[in-house]
């Protein structure tokens, strides 16, 4: 099988599993199920929701290493054995214990999302396709998200179904997904710990046994350095991709604003469904699986559309970013003093829109200034910085160390935060305009 038609089949595996896996129609309504099994809004936000923050952010960085150490394949396995899990746990009448432990399993479920991206960049192994591939699991992901929201939508409009049901769909496309990983092929080679030098070396040392024995048993053999020398290899490996980063002042401030803006959106998603379940009094009226496929389409039509403008990012940026920002803080601004449910709907729409948009351009910004190989560490470092505040923040103002904001309180804390990144971005465009007129 040639290059080009190997890299579309394993393609083809990985985005039929990136779909199915977030056909999970119990998201959108998750929280008017948890209040369906008699646990209190305050419960949910503070006792149930704040574990998988806390969750994701212990197994973000964990992830990450053990993903590269086992060459993704178990690590996608285990994805799909965590979403099983964390739906299974909220059968029958849960206990808030047990629904927690749910929410440990989906910490995990989330912070290996990232490891069938870098699975496929992995058994691609042609960085000149990295950016198609990024953008088709991403259409894949994203494609999932809409069916699930359209199903949702349709079974709770028409109570075609019980809620429960949604819950029994989401436990079959995750026990599907994990069968389906168990036919990816495996990864001979990864970036850090089982390096393509490596295993190149390894054919070679057993280039007298048989021509069949050295294709099944290469991958598996251990390397002839030690594990000590091995690990400190990868120390070293690491270091160096973190330096050639984070010393480039455009790649450090295209880092603050994703990790910054992640946390925002990640909040907002997290807690939105209370702000409308809180804004609606009759059930039936819900529409919150139509409002994230339209949400999703929106997202996946923006990105899609900046990913095909030919435009100097780095030269007008700052004041593209500075808007872009800005108006990310005055729609979570109208969301704070709104208390209608369709206009919470409209603007969550917009929101997710602009975000997507904005998030698309510097996440391609980030991948273009830094070494390709480097793309999942970084993203990857990114990513546990936006936890690790996303947690702070859940210990400090929801699980109430110093004070207990409400929902609304929440929201307006984000829109807070996304007016101070636009006046801090505002500042640095003036302060390069100045520069650059002397």
């Amino acid at each position: 099988m040639d290059t080009q038609e190997n890299w579309k089949n394993v393609s083809l595996l990985v985005c039929v599993f990136a779909m199915i896996r977030e056909i999970r129609p119990i998201k959108p309504f998750i929280t008017s199920y948890l209040k369906s099994m008699n646990f209190t809004l305050n419960q949910i936000n503070e006792e149930i929701y704040a574990v998988g923050t806390y969750s994701c952010l212990v197994l973000a960085i964990i992830v990450f290493l053990i993903t590269d150490y086992f060459r993704y394949k178990p690590l996608i396995i285990a994805d799909g054995i965590a979403g099983i899990v964390t739906y299974v746990l909220l059968l029958g009448t849960p206990s808030l214990f047990r629904v927690q432990i749910g929410q440990i399993f989906f910490g995990f479920f989330y912070a290996s999302e990232v490891a069938f991206t870098t699975y496929l960049y992995a058994k691609v192994d042609n960085k000149q396709l990295y950016q198609k591939i990024t953008s088709i699991v991403k259409a894949s992901i994203l494609f999932g998200r809409f069916l699930s929201g359209l199903i949702a939508q349709i079974i709770v409009s028409t109570n075609l179904l019980e809620e429960v049901y949604l819950l029994y769909i989401s436990i079959l496309s995750t026990l599907f997904v994990t069968i389906w990983a168990f036919f990816l092929p495996k990864v001979e080679y990864s970036l850090y710990f089982h390096t393509k030098k490596e295993f190149t070396e390894n054919i070679k040392l057993h280039q007298s046994n048989n021509e069949v024995a050295i294709h099944e048993n290469a991958a598996n053999d251990v390397p002839t350095i030690s594990k000590l020398i091995k690990i400190k290899k990868v120390k070293q490996m690491i270091f160096d991709d973190f330096q050639s980063a984070y010393t480039n002042t455009y790649v450090v401030k295209k880092c603050f604003w994703w990790i910054f803006a992640f946390v925002g959106h990640f909040i907002v998603g997290l807690f939105i469904q209370v702000l409308w379940d809180d804004a609606n009094n009759n059930k039936k009226y819900l529409m919150n699986g139509a409002v994230e496929s339209i949400h999703t389409l929106c997202g996946a039509a923006g990105a899609y559309a900046v990913g095909h403008l030919h435009h100097d990012w780095k030269k007008f940026g700052d004041i593209i970013f500075t808007v872009g920002t800005f108006v990310l803080a005055l729609l979570l601004f109208i969301i704070y003093f709104c208390n209608t449910l369709w206009i919470l709907y409209l603007v969550y729409i917009i929101f997710g829109t602009c975000f997507q948009v904005l998030l698309t351009i510097t996440t391609s910004e980030v991948a273009k200034h830094i070494k390709p190989d480097s793309y999942g560490l970084i993203f990857g470092f990114n990513l546990f910085m936006s936890l690790l505040i996303i947690s702070i923040y859940t210990l400090l103002f929801i699980q109430g160390l110093i004070v207990v904001i409400g929902t609304k309180n929440q929201i307006l804390s984000v829109s807070l935060m996304f007016a101070s990144m636009s006046a801090l971005l505002f500042i640095a465009a003036v302060w390069k305009f100045a520069k650059s007129v002397k």
